[in-house]
């Protein structure tokens, strides 16, 4: 099934923040409408609410005015006083009409009325006199402000439902807003994902090209120019490696050319030091050494290339038990002139420890760990060679008395063709590879060697093997 993929980073980055902003336009939308409905039902329900008040006082109010105009006509009985309290019960009416259809409370109703039929009957100065003397005129006044306070008690109900739906709207909003900033943060952490997992694929494959390990040739999940990107770094990787074959190539051709005239000339310069072909002078004698040490110098240097070049083909092997103590008496017995120059006495271990590596590898280790403490090791020092193979850990310690290495020099010194400011004594000088070919001997072995601290000694590497 083929994987649908954004064809431009640029894509992905505009349909991130269209989808992203979609919610919260649709939340803003959304909130303005329910802002602009409340905003209008609460302007309806003030001005519902101020009328009915209003009506409900006036009402009162005309009450007290009807009662006022019925006493006078009946004192006065002139037809003016009449004429004037039938045109405020008609006001009357239709304003009491105007509110039954705002505020609907049938008893109160009712009794008013009941009132108010009674008061329009009153057309004679012998009734609004009787009608003055009784007391239905209070009950008239008592109705009307029993209706003024049901109508507040009315408008307390419409705010307090008023105060409900803007609690309601509320909750509402906040809901809204809630889920909205979940999708919206759900789509940010979408699109964040589909630009940064192919950025660290990328990355990946960055950090095992530069650890000379073939990157992951499975293309990469994203945009089209990230997918590119991917695919130009595997093109880099057969381009390197191309590269690391030639240089490869290249050392072991020149290695192997530079050691047919280098035999000719060592033989050549053993045989005028040995003075087979005649007698030499001193001054004669002192340049063929010179001729010879030089030589042996280049027979190391090469054989140096040689090894870091084979240890580079990362070539299978197979593990094996090595016995330690026949190496050391070995190394001890190459390096026993320089030994005995510098007066260096060596401590090898007591007891025959075996360890289980490549007998090659573990001889480059122990040569070029050995070579390195006798070159910087102090005149009328000391070496000491430790090692254990126990079932709980095992390893390999050379030290030395001698200078000590500069914290500075501690990584350094492990690279290829570095050399720290510690100046080597003796008269050949070391061409910066021991270390690095020691180093990865022991990564080859899977193991792994570092510079230690020793109470006993300067200057201690320890090789330590799974």
């Amino acid at each position: 099934m083929t994987k649908v993929r954004p064809r431009s980073l640029l894509q992905v980055v505009l349909m991130g923040f269209v989808l992203v902003l979609m919610p919260l336009g649709g939340m803003i939308w959304h909130n303005s409408t329910a802002l602009a409905h409340l905003s209008q039902l609460t302007s309806d329900e003030m001005e519902r609410a101020v009328k009915d008040t209003r009506r409900a006082t006036l009402l009162t109010a005309q009450a007290i005015d009807i009662e006022r105009t019925l006493r006078r006509f009946a004192v006065l009985g002139d037809r003016r006083s009449l004429t004037s309290y039938q045109q405020q019960l008609d006001g009357y009416r239709a304003l009491l009409s105007e509110h039954r259809n705002s505020i609907a409370d049938s008893q109160a109703y009712e009794s008013l009325d009941r009132v108010f039929t009674w008061l329009y009957g009153l057309q004679d100065v012998a009734l609004a006199r009787a009608a003055v003397k009784g007391d239905q005129l209070e009950q008239f006044n008592s109705f009307n402000q029993q209706l003024e306070s049901v109508t507040r008690s009315r408008v307390d109900e419409h705010m307090n439902r008023v105060r409900l739906t803007i609690a309601e709207l509320t909750k509402e909003l906040w809901w809204v807003s809630g889920l909205v900033a979940v999708i919206s943060l759900l789509l940010v952490f979408l699109f964040t994902y589909l630009i940064i997992h192919p950025v660290r694929q990328i990355e990946s494959r960055i950090l095992s090209l530069g650890a000379g390990v073939e990157p992951d040739p499975r293309p990469v999940d994203g945009p089209a120019e990230l997918v590119l990107l991917g695919e130009r770094i595997l093109w880099l990787y057969e381009k390197l490696k191309e590269l690391e074959q030639q240089k490869y190539q290249f050392l072991r051709h020149v290695s192997h050319e530079l050691k047919t005239p280098l035999a000719v000339l060592r033989e050549g310069s053993d045989l005028l030091c040995e003075q087979l072909v005649g007698p030499l002078t001193p001054d004669q004698l002192e340049i063929c050494q010179m001729l010879d040490e030089n030589s042996r110098r280049l027979q190391t240097l090469i054989e140096r290339l040689l090894d870091f070049n084979r240890l580079s083909q990362q070539e299978t092997f197979e593990l094996e038990p090595v016995p330690l103590l026949p190496m050391l008496a070995e190394l001890s017995a190459e390096y026993r002139l320089a030994l005995e120059s510098k007066q260096i006495r060596v401590h090898l271990p007591t007891e025959p420890v075996t360890l289980w590596a490549e007998p090659y590898r573990l001889r480059l280790i122990l040569d070029n760990l050995f070579s390195n403490a006798v070159s910087y090791g102090a005149n009328g020092g000391n070496i000491w060679i430790r090692a254990e193979a126990g079932a709980q850990a095992r390893w390999l310690e050379v030290a030395n008395e001698g200078p000590e290495i500069p914290e500075a020099d501690q990584q350094r010194i492990f690279e290829p063709f570095e050399q720290g400011s510690t100046v080597r004594q003796g008269v050949l000088k070391g061409s910066g590879m021991g270390l690095s070919i020691a180093r990865e001997s022991a990564h080859s072995l899977g193991g792994e060697l570092v510079l230690v601290q020793d109470e006993q000694a300067d200057v201690c590497f320890r090789l330590t093997l799974k």
